[in-house]
């Protein structure tokens, strides 16, 4: 408590409240142990949650508080409690911005090593990551298959900082583009991936998306959306995507879909819907689809 400047005993009552859902562990006379469950919620370690867990806290909180407003409209509850939609949001408060932009990157260092493993990328010459952000999937991709070249594609403002972020071994085979996905995407690429992209947004928003990648994608491409897939016929059984829906809800247009959902919307857009791929996560899953 004296480290953190806190007060002991409001301290104590939140580690004690969350070492009894396994979150640390409680010994005796007010001392805690650090398990693998609390580590996550360190600094800088692979998958951590910290930063999600804050923007949760911080931002987010208000919108989860107005869900009512949303069952009875349809609408945002994240744009009527600030005002503005979650992008715009987060253009006017930077350092919020970047606290988020490492949460994502927190978060995909839990499932990298599942779509690596399960996915064969070494079949494509060039790939393209559609709101790459940091480029973190395209480097594991890129250090997965020696052949691949990659093109990391998002706003200027983010790929500005992504330059300097390439490791200096993959620079050869690396490149960056910038825009908006629902204007143009870069052209005549084998691969293009997109992880977290298509949840964020609502069904007339995502064919608006995947009809650009559709048509700067080559006869023979290969799309893959990088999502957590509801699975179909699933009532009464938990899963970590119905939850994640409902931060879906609280904060932007976007849902997270089931399997047969995935399928219309990608086919309204053009694509052949190929198959499910699990990773391991109930978080993510791949949805393949071509343009044949």
């Amino acid at each position: 408590a004296q480290e953190t400047d806190s007060q002991e005993m409001q301290l104590y009552r939140i580690m004690r409240a969350l070492s009894s859902v396994g979150i640390f562990e409680e010994l005796d006379s007010k001392t805690f142990a650090l398990n693998d469950l609390g580590a996550t919620l360190l600094t800088g370690v692979p998958g951590t949650v910290k930063d999600f867990v804050l923007a949760n806290m911080s931002e987010h909180f208000p919108a989860f508080a107005d869900l009512t407003y949303s069952v009875k409209t349809g609408k945002v509850p994240f744009e009527h409690v600030h005002g503005m939609n979650l992008w715009d949001y987060y253009k006017k408060y930077p350092e919020l911005a970047a606290n988020f932009g490492r949460g994502m990157t927190g978060l995909s260092g839990m499932e990298l090593q599942g779509i690596i493993q399960t996915y064969d990328f070494t079949p494509y010459k060039t790939i393209v990551d559609i709101g790459g952000g940091n480029g973190i999937m395209m480097y594991a991709i890129l250090n997965s298959s020696s052949e691949s070249s990659g093109i990391i594609f998002d706003e200027a403002h983010v790929i500005e900082k992504t330059i300097q972020l390439i490791p200096e071994n993959l620079k050869a085979r690396c490149s960056v583009a910038t825009g908006s996905f629902f204007d143009k995407v870069p052209e005549g690429a084998d691969l293009y991936t997109m992880k977290w992209i298509i949840h964020d947004w609502n069904d007339e928003e995502c064919i608006k998306i995947l009809k650009v990648c559709y048509d700067a994608m080559p006869k023979g491409a290969t799309l893959l959306i990088i999502d957590a897939v509801i699975p179909d016929e699933s009532q009464n059984q938990p899963h970590i995507a119905k939850l994640l829906d409902i931060v879906m809800m609280a904060c932007i247009t976007g849902r997270e879909r089931t399997a047969n959902e995935f399928k219309k919307l990608v086919e309204k857009a053009g694509f052949t819907f190929h198959r499910v791929i699990d990773i391991g996560t109930e978080a993510k899953s791949i949805v393949e689809c071509k343009k044949i």
